[in-house]
């Protein structure tokens, strides 16, 4: 009994002690290649332009993120070289650059943005080639000249997002309300 509790204390100390001595690898989730020409970006992107950042939401941090939760940046669009965009667009990217997020956005501050999916979510990432309009010489001078975005952008709707997310809410709460009382009301009849 006395070798046993022995020998497992003395293999709870040896695993304990090499916490302290080996030091873990650090590594990164995201590994970019070389950056892409500017062709190719035309060939690959769904929209490509400059613009400058209105508003920059990101997400709260709970007890549960994700390096991967998306930031949301609205954007003023000045040129653009690929897609219809209008006069403001939101670009998406995730928060961290461990999973590939463009952590470089600041608001008031323009940007050439490299943006991929769906047209009416475009995201951008480290990788994709977004930058400081200031660093992106090379890259305007590659692309030439752009053309305007159109004047009214979409999102000044009465049915944009926020207030899509605010009815579908409103709906969900008088649903439930509607079948608590019809419960209340067959449960009442059914006692009578």
């Amino acid at each position: 009994m006395w070798k046993n509790t022995t020998m497992v204390l003395l293999c709870f100390l040896l695993v304990f002690s090499m916490w302290f001595v080996i030091e873990p690898l650090t590594v990164q989730a995201c590994s970019c290649a070389g950056p892409p020409s500017v062709e190719d970006q035309l060939n690959r992107k769904t929209a490509i332009f400059t613009g400058k950042v209105l508003t920059l939401t990101k997400p709260a941090k709970g007890k549960i993120w994700s390096s991967a939760d998306p930031v949301k940046a609205q954007m003023e669009v000045k040129t653009v070289w690929k897609g219809e965009l209008d006069s403001q667009t939101t670009v998406y990217t995730a928060l961290s650059s461990a999973s590939c997020g463009y952590e470089g956005f600041e608001v008031n501050e323009e940007y050439i943005v490299f943006a991929y999916g769906d047209p009416e979510r475009l995201e951008t990432g480290l990788c994709g080639g977004t930058k400081t309009l200031a660093s992106a010489q090379e890259e305007l001078k590659a692309l030439g000249a752009g053309y305007e975005p159109s004047k009214t952008p979409s999102e000044i709707s009465i049915f944009n997002e926020d207030s899509n997310n605010r009815f579908v809410k409103i709906g969900l709460v008088i649903t439930v309300f509607l079948a608590f009382f019809m419960l209340l009301v067959i449960s009442f009849r059914r006692r009578r």
